[in-house]
């Protein structure tokens, strides 16, 4: 049934079920208007509410508009449905089969510099790290952080910097914005991140970027492991199936010809 567009809520739901429905990830605020019939400048009202909220989200550099990683997580929370996550799940639950070792999948949200778990399959070893899902968490620090603010463009980077406090987590988080900085150019150049606790005192994560239909990061796949079980000899192993699994995943969400813009 559609939404009662008579009233403020009715628009804005209309407006949310439209940019589902849209085979186009960033429209803007003209297209937006002549497609629900209203008037460029009620569009932009209600795209300025959207975005407070975090529904949607502004394509950086450009006066488009897209659904935003807000919109999703609270989907997720309803319905279990976040497209993404069915299209990662079935890939992570063979990667956790080769590796044993957990798996989690992390998504960003541009506008508020942060990210989440949105799903995880875990490991049968009796000795394994339990995360909380779609809770807020900082994206600074360990490899689900590192290895996508390695892929996010300069200026998005610099935002992100800008923005962002970068308190430690555990002793061994990254605090320093140029230790920072270097890191994430060796992590972008070898295509992946492995930390040790950085975000869990005593844990291994091994993490590589998820790519949206535009070429853009979006989240990524991390393995995490006790320090006392990892085998330095395994990362050569551990990371072909990690990357067997991303590689699943992008074309799923991305298509076969998507490909990564930095």
């Amino acid at each position: 049934m559609k939404p009662n567009s008579r009233n403020p809520i009715g628009k804005a739901i209309e407006m949310l079920v439209w940019f589902v429905e849209t085979d186009q990830p960033y429209v803007g605020v003209r297209e937006i208007a002549t497609a629900l019939e209203m008037s460029p400048s009620n569009a932009h009202r209600i795209l300025g509410q959207l975005a407070e909220v975090g529904f949607v989200a502004q394509e950086t550099g450009s006066q488009r508009y897209g659904l935003g990683v807000e919109f999703f997580r609270v989907a997720q929370l309803g319905s279990r449905k976040l497209p993404i996550k069915q299209a990662a799940l079935v890939a992570m639950r063979r990667l956790v089969d080769v590796c044993n070792e957990t798996a989690l999948l992390a998504l960003y949200d541009r506008a508020r510099h942060e990210m989440f778990f949105a799903a995880s399959v875990e490991s049968n070893h009796s000795l394994r790290y339990a995360v909380d899902l779609n809770k807020w968490i900082p994206t600074h620090t360990g490899a689900s952080g590192l290895a996508i603010l390695a892929f996010l463009s300069p200026p998005e980077l610099e935002a992100f910097l800008a923005d962002t406090r970068l308190e430690p987590v555990t002793s061994s988080s990254i605090t320093n914005a140029e230790e920072l900085e270097i890191e994430l150019e060796r992590v972008h150049l070898q295509g992946f991140a492995l930390t040790r606790g950085q975000r869990i005192a005593g844990a291994v994560g091994l993490a590589a970027p998820i790519f949206d239909g535009s070429g853009q990061v979006v989240g990524d796949i991390c393995l995490t492991i006790p320090e006392t079980r990892f085998d330095q000899s395994r990362t050569g192993t551990l990371l072909e199936a990690l990357q067997s699994c991303v590689s699943e995943i992008n074309q799923k969400i991305a298509g076969p010809q998507a490909r990564r813009q930095y």
